[in-house]
């Protein structure tokens, strides 16, 4: 099974809200945020920042959901982050 990546960044005002949305819709699915989500810091681990860049992403929040990225703002409304667990769950979750 694969995991969510929420790629982030302690300088970032959105990613604390970003969290806490995904955390919620998680938990209202029956799901645990612990279980399910890797946390990817773009300023402590160079890696991360690398993965970002390839992603076509500069800015965080960014959650990727296999194949599926909720980028920024978006990351920002449950809705679309309800939608996009959905669909990555539908899909296998895959990596």
């Amino acid at each position: 099974m694969g995991k969510i990546k929420l790629y982030k960044s302690p300088s970032c005002t959105r990613c604390p809200i970003a969290k806490f949305i995904m955390n919620r819709v998680l938990v209202t699915m029956g799901l645990e945020y612990e279980r399910l989500v890797e946390e990817r810091d773009t300023e402590k681990d160079s890696e991360a920042m690398a993965e970002l860049l390839m992603l076509d992403c500069d800015k965080t929040p960014v959650i990727k959901l296999g194949s599926i990225l909720i980028k920024e703002e978006d990351a920002l409304v449950e809705r679309i982050v309800r939608e996009g667990i959905e669909n990555w769950i539908a899909s296998g979750m895959p990596d």
